[in-house]
């Protein structure tokens, strides 16, 4: 391993160990949700991260459909695994919240049915460039879907400002609607989550860059 990548982890464990600390003993409990809050921090900013990998989706489908190079598909498949990741992160943690702040752990609110919508759509182009083996096919179609799917995003991050929503607005215009102590710690989650999300990304990438070359041998040789 390089030595900018030790750096690299050594700076990602350093954020995530305070990042820790902060979530469950620097924020104070919240005035209505009281230790609950400490949910909303593992919700919003693997939210967020997954938003930006799918973003890295629609590039790099751009990229390949533009220049050919199949390190862009590969990227774009990369960026598909863990944005699936991270909106189950998501998901999950966001039904822990509705089952604290509404008393339900699902409400067909509109946060939650597009985001739900989201995460099947991109499970379905997973699903697609796993059933074709023709390698150019699924570079190009996969990459046409990436591009395809991306509104989607779109439509679960601004769901809560077209539709009535039980969701809470959190980023105005004005700024962070929340506690200083609340604002400074989903701000250290986001960068400890965004570090993970590119950690995972170098690293899946290199694995999947090893597999295609092992493939590419075996059919050399067959």
């Amino acid at each position: 391993m390089s030595r900018n990548r030790l750096i690299i982890l050594g700076i990602t464990a350093a954020i995530s160990l305070l990042y820790i600390y902060m979530t469950w003993i620097f924020a104070p409990p919240d005035v209505q949700l009281g230790e609950d809050v400490r949910i909303f921090f593992q919700h919003v900013a693997p939210a967020l991260v997954a938003y930006g990998l799918f973003g890295g989706t629609l590039l790099c489908g751009i990229m390949y459909l533009w220049k050919g190079e199949m390190k862009y598909d590969i990227i774009g498949a990369v960026t598909i695994k863990l944005g699936l990741l991270f909106t189950t992160i998501t998901l999950l943690t966001g039904m822990m919240w509705a089952n604290a702040a509404w008393h339900s752990y699902w409400n067909w609110d509109p946060r939650e049915t597009t985001t739900l919508i989201l995460w099947i759509a991109y499970a379905c182009i997973l699903a697609y460039r796993a059933s074709v083996s023709d390698r150019e096919s699924r570079a190009q179609f996969g990459s046409i879907f990436g591009i395809v799917a991306f509104p989607m995003v779109l439509l679960s991050y601004l769901s809560i400002r077209i539709w009535d929503t039980l969701h809470p607005i959190v980023i105005e215009p004005t700024g962070l609607n929340m506690e200083v102590e609340h604002m400074m710690t989903l701000f250290v989650a986001m960068i400890a989550m965004t570090l993970i999300g590119l950690i995972l990304v170098d690293l899946t990438y290199r694995i999947d860059l090893a597999n295609e070359k092992l493939m590419r041998i075996r059919m050399e040789r067959s």
